[in-house]
């Protein structure tokens, strides 16, 4: 993975916007000002989809096998989620957070619906999201599905142009034609088509912004999106920052590359375990004294993410990678053995 500050400082926005979002409607904040607060969360989603298709782009020029991506796809995306899952049905968390009813437990009502939820395909097989910040995992399924396919293509026919007429095309045909769709995936092809533009753009654009004027630049998107939230506006943020992306140059300040660095490595499990450290400060300490309360939320975030990184994640990614690598040298041996087993052109004759 090429060095890229400004990418640490995307990811971390999005999932600090995500755990604001979460704590605030747990204190049941839905209004700051003008800024309607269940839209600060979802601001961070749709970063996380334009910085991950970005990112798997890069991954898949490094190693442009489909079965290594998606080896380590699974490793890398599923036993984070699936001990989130088993720790919420075996001891009933409140995590299913809804605006109105922020804690509480969803039960299955089937084993389909525990089956759709480990596969991360509720939107296939029962509905079921027990846990509340797990239903943009499906979305991400879907999305490893089509990069494969999107990154040959785009290798043959680089250009920004192409995929900005597919965006145009998603935007007003497929996701009106798709609307009333449960679970719509067109719903989310917007937002991480802009990171494949991204992935372009560093290909054919040298940095001419000064550093510091990128997070200006997302604090001000961030901001005017959330004067008038929404799913069109939401198009057009991420397409501004998937377009602007490789115009900035890379922060250097040591401090906030540091700060960024840490919460982008810890940013998946702390995406998936914040509910738990909020019902913690929160569901189980009501009565408590804000400032307790608040710490407590903090403290076991990050106890909790940093242990979810070196206890699961870490070790099922090197396991992802190794498997992944035993399956692309066992399919290159064997097309070897195919090619020195194939008749030559004087046997043939």
């Amino acid at each position: 993975m090429r060095d890229m500050p400004n990418l640490d400082l995307l990811r971390a926005c999005a999932v600090l916007s995500v755990v604001l979002e979460h704590v605030l409607i747990a204190y049941k904040i839905y209004w700051i000002g003008y800024w309607e607060i269940r839209w600060v969360g979802v601001v961070g989603v749709f970063l996380f989809f334009v910085h991950t298709s970005l990112v798997l782009m890069w991954s898949l020029e490094r190693k442009p096998h489909t079965l290594d991506f998606y080896i380590r796809r699974i490793f890398r995306l599923y036993p984070l989620a699936l001990a989130v899952l088993a720790i919420t049905l075996l001891f009933h968390a409140p995590v299913s957070s809804t605006l109105t009813d922020f804690f509480r437990f969803q039960p299955p009502k089937g084993v389909l619906d525990v089956v759709g939820a480990a596969l991360l395909i509720p939107n296939i097989v029962g509905g079921y999201v027990p846990v509340g910040v797990m239903w943009t995992l499906p979305y991400e399924v879907e999305m490893y599905l089509c990069l494969p396919v999107i990154f040959f293509f785009v290798r043959s026919n680089f250009n920004r142009w192409t995929l900005l007429l597919l965006w145009v095309f998603v935007v007003a045909i497929c996701r009106p034609l798709f609307r009333d769709t449960p679970h719509n995936f067109f719903l989310c092809i917007p937002y991480f088509l802009p990171g494949i533009m991204a992935y372009v753009g560093f290909r054919r654009t040298r940095p001419f912004l000064p550093a510091w004027t990128f997070p200006l630049a997302l604090a001000v998107l961030w901001s005017v999106f959330l004067v008038r939230p929404g799913w069109r506006p939401a198009d057009l943020l991420c397409l501004a920052v998937g377009l602007g992306l490789p115009f900035f140059h890379q922060i250097t300040l040591k401090p906030l590359l540091r700060i960024s660095h840490l919460i982008a490595k810890y940013s998946y499990g702390a995406y998936l375990v914040h509910p738990f450290s909020i019902t913690l400060g929160l569901y189980f300490m009501p009565h408590q004294p804000l400032a307790l309360q608040i710490a407590v939320i903090l403290i076991s975030l990050v106890v909790f993410s940093v242990a979810a990184y070196h206890l699961l994640e870490y070790p099922m990614i090197r396991l992802g990678s190794r498997l992944a690598k035993q399956a692309s040298n066992r399919f290159e041996q064997h097309d070897i053995n195919v090619a020195r087993n194939a008749p030559t052109p004087e046997l043939i004759a």
